[in-house]
Order: structure tokens, then sequence, then C-alpha cells
């Protein structure tokens, strides 16, 4: 038997009005009451009308900003292609997304993008942005505002968000340890190219990463720790430098992007003994891989992070989630040259 909004009001024991609130978050309903019609609607297998749904939400749009420091850095095109993916599911049930691209990790530039997002009267952000204590402030800011964020590929320490939806970075960094044990058995000198230092995401790589070579007992030294802001240019010059001074590097480590800019130093460098190690499965990372010039590189899913951020958010939004949202986490998927063009796990 079909469950509708009557027979649900009748089970709890409240008017159908009520229950219409409830399930699309509109009007002042006591927390009790809320919780036991939710509670109601899943035990019973409550499905909405999408039809209904859709009609009322071309009343009601539901408006959600992401932030994405994508300017200049390719990776994020994968995630932005999951949450058009996202938008153009939920279209017709008034979901509108506003992207905002910035350029780096400057505290100050993300704040301000997330302002801009508001002003576009956002009810809710998926953010992929900085670990700074200005940001962090401002998330639990808009909690208390009542406006839904959703951290997305990178996570903000100690803020009030709905959840994260990303990769795993310490199980990732750690892999990528216990591959390079696999491998080299000599004592290892290496060098990390880290993206930025206020990504929370890639310093838990580094810690994965030597957490695991630590457990281990490895024999290694890290000789230096680098940020080329995932800018292909700079990590090229930054890696190079540091290779010339340092003849004895037989790793490099690629903690964050610009994998590309990483391995022209490599090829400029022209040592054919030095293991390097990276992130993503962009084409350029893949022609270097297929080349021998990265080793591995271990994956994200960005699709997929960008796709449940905003139906997180949307759903959040549209009152069809419990107080307690637990994380997505993405799979940590290893790829060298032979597996290179085989597919992933699709949503």
């Amino acid at each position: 038997m079909k469950v509708t909004v009557k027979s649900l009001a009748q089970a709890a024991g409240v008017s159908r009005g009520t229950v219409d609130r409830v399930l699309h978050n509109r009007g002042a309903v006591k927390e009790d009451v809320a919780k036991r019609v939710r509670l109601l609607a899943k035990e019973l297998g409550y499905v909405p009308n999408r039809a209904g749904r859709a009609l009322a939400a071309y009343k009601t749009p539901i408006k959600i900003g992401a932030l994405m420091p994508s300017v200049g850095n390719a990776f994020y095109q994968e995630i932005i292609q999951g949450i058009n993916d996202a938008q153009n599911e939920f279209a017709d049930l008034g979901l509108e997304v506003v992207l905002k691209e910035v350029e780096g990790f400057d505290e100050a530039v993300h704040l301000e993008a997330i302002d801009s997002l508001l002003k576009k009267g956002c009810k809710a952000l998926c953010l992929s942005t900085v670990n700074t204590p200005g940001v962090c402030a401002r998330i639990n800011e808009l909690h208390d505002k009542g406006v839904v964020v959703v951290l997305l590929n990178t996570d903000v320490e100690n803020t009030r968000r709905l959840c994260y939806v990303g990769s795993d970075y310490l199980t990732a960094g750690a892999t990528c340890a216990g591959m390079l044990a696999l491998t080299r058995k000599e004592k290892l000198h290496i060098l990390i190219v880290t993206g930025s230092r206020l990504l929370l995401g890639h310093n838990l790589r580094i810690k994965g990463f030597k957490e695991e070579l630590d457990r281990q007992n490895i024999d290694y030294e890290i000789v230096d720790t680098v940020e080329s802001f995932d800018s292909d240019i700079r990590a090229q010059q930054v890696t190079f430098k540091v290779l010339k001074e340092h003849n004895e590097i037989n790793c490099v480590y690629i903690a964050g992007a610009a994998v590309q800019g990483v391995g022209s130093a490599l090829i400029a460098n022209g040592s054919k003994d030095i293991f390097a190690i990276g992130f993503d499965e962009l084409y350029s990372t893949k022609q270097l891989v297929s080349a021998g010039i990265i080793k591995f590189v271990v994956c994200q899913q960005p699709t997929r992070q960008g796709y449940h951020a905003i139906k997180r958010a949307y759903q959040a939004v549209a009152g069809q989630l419990g107080d307690t949202v637990p994380d997505f986490i993405t799979d940590t998927i290893i790829k060298i040259k032979a597996n290179l063009e085989r597919g992933v796990p699709g949503r």
C-alpha cells in the first residue's frame, strides 16, 4: 500500500499540513514532532511524488553556491562535471547551482567569494576552501544563521559543517607510502611537492605518507617540502631547483596537483632513477604514467565528489535529511600503466 501524506499524518497523529511542513522544511514545527514525522516517513517507506515536488519547486527554487579554486587547476573540472550532473538531475525540482571559481588559496579571496555567493541568494554552500581560522569562523557563523555548508574535496577543521564529501587523505597518503615500500629498498631521500599548506587535504596526505613509512620502519629522510600552489609553472620551477641542489633525491612525492609541472622538471633533470608518485587521473598525468616518469597515481573520484556534495546540500535545504549527516568518502584507487584506461565505480 502506497504511503501518502494523509496516511503518514494519521500515523503520526498530526495534520497533513504539519507533515508537509516537516517534509519540505517549511514553517515552524516542534522538534519532537518533526523527528517523529521523519522517523515514520523512513520506517513506512514514504516516497515523495516527484511531479508534485517539481511543481512546488518552481514556487520555491533552491539555489546552492559552489566555491572552487579551479582557475588554472584542471583537476577541479571533474568536480565541476559532477556538480553539473547533480544540477541537471535535480533541475526539475527547482535546483539552481551558482558556481564561483577563484584562483589559488588566499583566505581573503575565498571569504570574498563566500560572501558573493550569499549575496546571490544561495541557501546552501558547497565549499572547497582553505583550512584557516578566518574561514573556520565564517563557516560556523553561517551554520548559526541556518545556512547549510557542505565541505567538498578538502575539509576544514573545527567547523559545524553539515558534512564532508571527498577522499580519505590519510589513507591515500598511507597507500602511496605502502606502494613505495614494496618497490624501493634503498634509503629514500624524498622531495615533497605539496599544493598548499593551507589545504587540510594536502597536509593529511603528507601525514599519512610519513606515518606509514614510520610504521613500516622504512629508512628515509625528507630532503625538502615545497609548495606549488597547484600551479604547473611554479611546480616545474621549484622542483627543478631542488633537484639540482640535492642530487641525492631518489623519490618525489606530489601531495597536491600540478603533477604535469613536476613531471616536466623530472624530464628536464634527466635522472632515470627517481621514483615519482602523485594523485589524480588527468590526461597529462596519464601521459606521464604511460611514459614511466610517474610510477603510479592515487585517484579520488572527483566527479562523484561534486555530484554528492550538491545532492546532499539540496536534500538538506529540502528537509530530506536528518539532524546528523555522515561524511561521504570516495574510494582510494591506485592507477598504474596497466590499468590507466579501466573505468572506476559510478555514483
